[in-house]
């Protein structure tokens, strides 16, 4: 998505996503997509099985795309990938952390418009309750951050309104856009609808304004109906508790010393993460270090997650920190396993993706030699169809993992430079890696 207005909140988006900012893919983008990988050519497919999956997984012909983008476009589903996972309304992110059975997301962007779609089950009626209303129930709200280039402070406006698919909790947020206190152009639709332990959100971006914002809205209502009307296979008759699970709620969650052995090293808290990151102000957001940032998100490779891969034995600890700008983003995460071997595992993984996968859709990857002096894998991602560029290194020192990322409106002409760039970036933190080691470096 090249739309400079909305590049403080989307490029960021557009390069954890890694679903590309070009044009959608092609009609034959998921031919080869795998089990559980469906789209709308499938759709008709499997009835009886989709009957009998329902309940506890999402079947692979629900009808998630119906609707998006032209009647001859076929769009790709996925059951992986960032989906709506880092949605920000009024400062929270109310799909971060969720556990979840089963999980489907589509994503139709390109141009000056964006159409993402995530449909997650979640344990019961009570924790889709509980996760649509962190939505429902929040205040019309203003957030404030840097705009793009020339467009100076960005200030995005969420209204919350009833939802035309059903009472609260089901909800409909409208968000428009200003630029150093005057109207923008454009606006996100997000629609929020949860039926039994099923919770649907999509969030459309337009460039509606004015009088025209209303008419826009309602677009995105008509092409919901078929996708909404198939969410009553969920729907089991069965009534919310008065008192919702706490345990999918988006404010509650075990902490980290529940969680994680003893055996995985605390990181220091003078760690050097946010080393040569701009400074905060003028164009730029800078996130401070910590444990519970979003971090850079899922990276996924030809359908393979790369990254974070923290889910291993002991637990995991993790840093994160970052910045982003008009046309420029910069993301360190460090994870920390219980040892050396389960660290070397998950960098098993990682260098299998970059062996594996050279082009998806209107991706290209490329493996990048550098040499950091420990075991570092290091790729980069740009588009067939237009500008952007992303670098990601991966580097493992003892027990921990550093991934160093930028983005910026590359080419595959320029990643080389990108890359020693982000080497530099990487030799002046490794150096306090050492401490996760047995011996020291």
């Amino acid at each position: 998505m090249r739309f400079s207005a909305r590049l403080s909140g989307v490029a960021l988006v557009c390069a954890l996503a890694l679903a590309g900012c070009g044009d959608r893919p092609s009609d034959d983008a998921g031919s080869d997509a795998g089990p559980g990988h469906g789209t709308e050519s499938d759709q008709t497919s499997g009835e009886a099985s989709d009957e009998a999956t329902a309940g506890t997984e999402i079947p692979d012909g629900f009808p998630l795309t119906a609707g998006m983008g032209g009647p001859d476009d076929t769009i790709a589903t996925s059951r992986s990938g960032t989906g709506l996972r880092d949605l920000r309304v009024c400062d929270t992110a109310p799909l971060r952390g969720l556990g979840i059975r089963d999980r489907m997301v589509a994503d139709n962007s390109g141009g000056e418009s964006a159409d993402t779609r995530e449909l997650v089950l979640l344990g019961n009626p009570d924790e889709a309750t509980v996760v649509a209303e962190a939505f429902a129930d929040l205040s019309a709200c203003a957030t404030s951050s840097s705009g793009g280039a020339g467009k100076g402070d960005l200030e995005t406006v969420t209204e919350v309104r009833e939802s035309p698919f059903g009472p609260a909790p089901a909800a409909t947020l409208v968000q428009t856009y200003r630029f150093d206190g005057e109207p923008g152009p454009g606006a996100t639709v997000v629609h929020v609808v949860p039926v039994g332990a099923a919770l649907l959100v999509t969030s459309t971006y337009g460039e509606w304004r004015g009088a025209g914002l209303e008419e826009g809205v309602a677009e995105t209502v008509d092409t919901l109906d078929e996708t909404v009307a198939a969410l009553d296979m969920f729907d089991d008759g069965s009534p919310p508790s008065p008192e919702a699970s706490e345990e999918t709620s988006p404010d509650t969650g075990p902490t980290e010393s529940e969680t994680v052995s003893a055996d995985v090293p605390a990181i220091p808290e003078d760690f050097p993460l946010a080393v040569r990151l701009p400074d905060a102000g003028g164009d730029f957001e800078v996130a401070e270090p910590s444990a519970d940032g979003d971090g850079i998100g899922d990276v996924e490779m030809c359908g393979r997650l790369a990254w974070p891969i923290d889910g291993s034995a002991g637990g995991t600890r993790r840093l994160v920190t970052g910045a982003h700008g008009p046309e420029y983003s910069d993301g360190r995460e460090l994870i920390v396993h219980a040892d050396a071997e389960v660290a070397a595992n998950a960098m098993a993984a990682i260098r299998q993706a970059a062996t594996d996968c050279r082009s998806v859709e209107n991706q290209v990857w490329t493996v990048l030699d550098r040499d950091t002096g420990h075991d570092t894998v290091t790729m980069g991602l740009t588009y067939r169809d237009g500008l952007g560029s992303s670098v990601f290194q991966v580097t493992r020192v003892g027990s921990a993992r550093l991934m160093v990322h930028t983005y910026g409106e590359g080419s595959l002409e320029s990643l080389p430079d990108q890359a020693d760039d982000v080497t530099r970036t990487t030799e002046k933190i490794l150096p306090a890696m050492c401490v996760f080691t047995k011996t020291g470096c």
